[in-house]
C-alpha cells in the first residue's frame, strides 16, 4: 500500500490542506475494512464517504489535473467516471426514490473501493490485514451485543423479582386486613 508520505507527495501543490489529505488517506483504509465487515457497516461507510472522502473527490474529477500525469488511463477513466456518477446521483437525490438512491450510492462506493485498492496499490498482505481487523471488529461488536442481552435479561429478571415481591407484600397486607 502506498504510504502516507508518498500520498502527500503525490498531491503536493494542490489546494488541499495536509490534514484534509491525511483524513482522506486514513478513511480509504477504514472504508475497505468496513467493506469486509458487511452490510451492518453500511451506515458507517456512507457517513465516512460523505464526511471524509466526498469533499476531496468532488474536487479531483478533472483528468487533466497534474496529479494524474503518470496515471494509468483506463484506471483513471473508471475513477473519474465513478465520481461523475456520484455527482449526478447526489444532484438527483431529492427526485430519486430513497431505495434507489442508497443502493446506487452503495454500488458506486463499492466500485470505487475496488478502484482505491488498485490506486493505493493494495497487495494481498494489505487486504488480509483489513480482513483481520474487520474480523476483530465483528467479534468485538458481537460480544458487545451479547453483553447487552445479558444485562437486559438480568434487568428483566431483577424487575420481575421486584414486581413479585411487591405483589406478595400487597397480598399479605390485604390478607392481614381481613
Amino acid at each position: 500500500m502506498i504510504h502516507l508520505k508518498e500520498f502527500l507527495k503525490t498531491l503536493k501543490g494542490t489546494d488541499f490542506k495536509e490534514e484534509e489529505l491525511k483524513v482522506f488517506y486514513r478513511s480509504i483504509k477504514k472504508s475497505i475494512i468496513l467493506q469486509h465487515f458487511g452490510k451492518r457497516s453500511l451506515p458507517e461507510l456512507f457517513k465516512l464517504e460523505d464526511k471524509c472522502q466526498w469533499p476531496i473527490l468532488q474536487k479531483i474529477d478533472d483528468p487533466g489535473l497534474p496529479i494524474y500525469k503518470d496515471a494509468d488511463r483506463a484506471l483513471l477513466n473508471r475513477f473519474i467516471k465513478s465520481i461523475k456518477e456520484e455527482k449526478a446521483l447526489r444532484e438527483e437525490k431529492d427526485k430519486t426514490d430513497k431505495y434507489k438512491y442508497w443502493s446506487g450510492l452503495r454500488s458506486i462506493i463499492e466500485e470505487r473501493l475496488e478502484l482505491f485498492k488498485d490506486i493505493f496499490d493494495f497487495c494481498e498482505k494489505d487486504i488480509k490485514g483489513c480482513e483481520t481487523v474487520a474480523e476483530r471488529y465483528r467479534r468485538m461488536r458481537e460480544r458487545k451485543i451479547e453483553n447487552r442481552k445479558k444485562l437486559w435479561k438480568f434487568g428483566i429478571g431483577a424487575g420481575a423479582t421486584a414486581l413479585a415481591g411487591a405483589a406478595a407484600i400487597w397480598y399479605l397486607s390485604k390478607k392481614e386486613k381481613k
